[in-house]
């Protein structure tokens, strides 16, 4: 899965960081927040595994930096202003650019199955930003994290939100991620070829 010219590799990341750029945006409209959130990082994965992990750290890094902008423009939650932090806010997306094409690389070669390949590619993506996210807010914004989590009835320690937020939300983006990456990136590749 390699793009041919320059061209067409910037036409590529082009229409990505639109693609991004729209579903950071639609979060912040509340009744599609959810739903355009398990979207926002297929950009980046499918970048990764198509053009490499270069362009697959630059494009998590804009997809980051979009996600920081939307937090100071439109906040849409109380966890908001923690994503003002570029620890959280771009340093898990630039890596969300280049695991998912090592784990694609090694399956492929591992298991011989393009779809399979791309099914755990795309949810190594998902998981890789929920665990650094979840990393950094425990590293910088423990105790804060322990307040909201109080506010909101989540639970009393930092564990009892981590474990909030991986039930409530990664087991769907990590779904939503495998299955998207499979779909769209064979096509990709049937239309490529």
């Amino acid at each position: 899965m390699n793009g041919n010219t320059k061209t067409s590799k910037l036409t590529f990341m082009g229409v990505m960081l639109a693609l991004t750029i729209v579903f950071v945006a639609l979060t912040a409209i509340p009744t599609a927040s959810a739903s355009m959130a398990l979207l926002i990082f297929l950009p980046t994965i499918m970048t990764s595994i198509i053009q490499g992990p270069k362009s697959g750290a630059l494009m998590g890094a804009i997809a980051g930096f979009v996600t920081l902008l939307r937090a100071l423009l439109a906040p849409a939650s109380p966890l908001d202003y923690l994503f003002l932090n570029p620890l959280v806010a771009i340093v898990p997306r630039i890596f969300i650019g280049i695991v998912p094409y090592c784990v694609f690389k090694l399956f492929k070669r591992l298991i011989k199955s393009n779809t399979v390949s791309l099914l755990i590619a795309g949810v190594s993506g998902a998981l890789t930003n929920t665990a650094l996210v979840i990393l950094m807010l425990y590293m910088i914004y423990s105790d804060e994290i322990v307040k909201i989590s109080i506010s909101l009835g989540i639970g009393t320690t930092f564990a009892a939100f981590a474990i909030f937020l991986i039930s409530t939300s990664t087991l769907l983006e990590s779904s939503v991620a495998g299955i998207g990456t499979a779909a769209v990136l064979n096509i990709y590749d049937k239309l490529n070829n």
